[in-house]
């Protein structure tokens, strides 16, 4: 009988590895190619003033995360959570597979037909890559609340709080750790090889669910999934995605790519995105008011406290993403430095995020969760405002400071926005409210990707048009091209420290939200049993969807 339970025991703590793995997997993809973008935008021939079309290769992973995450877990409970884990996992590296074949596939296969669909294919290589880590999130996007509920399948409630939090745990270490493992891959192997890799990962993987997690039998009951408001919700995110960037100037008919073209956004593809929005808000009123289980429940947003909890972490989202992304490119490219150089800036951001998480946790506890977010969105706004500073020589010294004083700040406001939402939710909807603040924060990803790239890209070009010689230095020359392309590296210095400096505005805008979050001193022990019930509640959400 004891070697039984010691049988059952290792068992569990084999599929926990397994799951834990996957989501550390999956979650480390989601930033692994920020400081690998540099490589992959010089590899596939991407020219300067296109650089809005390589930001497509995060915002289309986060997009098939926002597509997927809402739904999968729902589908699991229904289907079987090893038959949908090990599915899952098999896109996740079919998709991880194409992107590292991206290149290769875009020189032998012809896809001009998708022309005529308002698809730019300019760059092949490009274009498959950007749609094989769509694919790739579809898969990884459905590991995280597939894990949360094999966790409830393993663990009873009291260590079922324990399980979760190391799922959270490795969700958020594979986001921290993603862009220095990627700049270490690239810099020994190259960018083609961070997606070879989970490959065999994968294989591994595969191995150990099946080995360890028990097929349960479906259920016959065959609740009702909401893929149509996932459907229309994705839709409407890639329509204002495509409106707001500089890609949108290239989907038209009469636009024409110029390398000096104004940027402009795209009214018809802004409009069809607002239309689309609209029709998923109906169909969530209706789905909500008849109990057929949305993916959002829209009376959630008629508390002041949880629409402000959302608010800040949209607007936080699009200021996290321009740092990450845009540190190790200015670090690659204006300073011209190696990708370990490149991912070490950043990782000096994004491991802060985690210190200031817990810090901010206790500080709930002491001053209240709306003044800890304000006391994290100060310190955010303050590290970009330092960064915008940075000259075209800025020192390790100077950068240090920035990206440490901005990842504390980022790190602090995760607590208060994760304690008001689940505070003014029912505790029915704690799952909902968790998983709807974790997608709004994705959706302000990619918003503000598309928005400030777009942007950064039109005064690029407007700067490089401006270039003009000095008298008597012959077009061309030795002399002429030297000067030009420092004028490049200049004008490219100026433009993302604008940015950085537009993102510490989007953290200044969010404390008028975060003037609302809950504003009450929430007790250690009422911290204590808020986490537990809430715990409990996300895994059974996480097991319906």
């Amino acid at each position: 009988m004891r070697q039984f339970f010691t049988q059952e025991k290792h068992g569990a703590l084999l599929a926990m590895l397994a799951a834990c793995v996957a989501v550390f997997l999956t979650a480390l993809d989601q930033t692994v190619v920020v400081t690998a973008l540099p490589e992959i935008i010089q590899n596939l021939q991407i020219p300067v003033t296109e650089l809005d079309h390589a930001a497509w290769i995060i915002s289309g992973y986060l997009l098939g995360y926002v597509l997927m995450m809402p739904l999968m877990g729902r589908v699991s409970d229904l289907y079987g959570r090893r038959r949908v884990f090990v599915i899952c996992l098999g896109i996740f590296a079919f998709g991880s597979l194409v992107c590292g074949l991206a290149p290769q596939l875009g020189d032998t296969l012809d896809i001009s037909f998708l022309q005529n669909f308002g698809v730019n294919v300019d760059i092949p290589g490009l274009t498959w890559l950007v749609a094989a880590r769509f694919v790739q999130a579809a898969g990884g996007g459905a590991v995280v609340p597939v894990a949360m509920a094999i966790a409830g399948d393993f663990y009873g409630s009291k260590r079922r709080g324990l399980a979760l939090g190391l799922i959270g745990m490795v969700t958020e270490a594979g986001g921290v750790l993603g862009p220095l493992y990627g700049s270490l891959i690239v810099q020994t192997w190259g960018w083609q090889a961070i997606f070879y890799l989970n490959v065999p990962i994968v294989a591994l993987l595969l191995f150990l669910i099946i080995r360890f997690i028990p097929a349960t039998a479906s259920n016959q009951s065959r609740e009702r999934i909401d893929i149509a408001g996932a459907l229309l919700l994705g839709a409407s995110l890639t329509c204002l995605s495509l409106g707001l960037s500089q890609e949108a100037a290239q989907i038209t008919y009469t636009a024409t790519a110029s390398s000096t073209a104004a940027v402009q956004n795209n009214p018809w593809l802004i409009a069809a995105a607002l239309i689309l929005f609209a029709a998923f808000i109906a169909l969530e009123l209706y789905e909500e008011r008849q109990e057929l289980g949305p993916i959002i429940e829209p009376s959630l947003f008629k508390r002041i406290t949880f629409s402000s909890a959302a608010f800040v972490s949209l607007l936080v989202g699009a200021a996290l993403i321009i740092a990450m992304v845009d540190i190790p490119i200015f670090v690659a490219t204006v300073l011209g430095r190696s990708p370990l150089d490149s991912g070490l800036a950043l990782l000096r951001l994004t491991a802060m995020i985690p210190v200031g998480a817990l810090l901010g946790g206790w500080l709930c506890t002491r001053i209240t969760c709306r003044w800890t977010a304000i006391l994290g969105l100060l310190p955010a706004a303050l590290g970009f405002w330092l960064m915008h500073l940075w000259p075209l020589n800025v020192g390790w010294t100077q950068i240090t400071v920035s990206t440490l004083i901005g990842g504390l700040g980022f790190g602090l406001v995760i607590a208060p926005i994760a304690t008001t939402a689940l505070n003014a939710a029912s505790s029915r909807q704690f799952g909902m409210a968790s998983s709807n603040v974790t997608v709004l924060r994705m959706v302000g990803m990619i918003l503000g990707l598309a928005a400030l790239t777009s942007w950064g890209l039109g005064e690029f070009r407007a700067r490089a048009a401006a270039f003009k010689a000095p008298t008597g230095i012959l077009p061309l020359s030795a002399q002429y091209n030297d000067l030009y392309f420092f004028y490049h590296v200049v004008s490219a210095t100026e433009v993302y420290t604008a940015i950085f400096l537009a993102a510490g505005m989007l953290c200044v805008i969010a404390i008028v939200p975060a003037l609302f979050l809950e504003g009450r001193k929430l007790s250690p022990r009422m911290m204590r049993s808020i986490d537990s019930d809430a715990q409990d509640v996300i895994e059974l959400d996480a097991q319906r969807g």
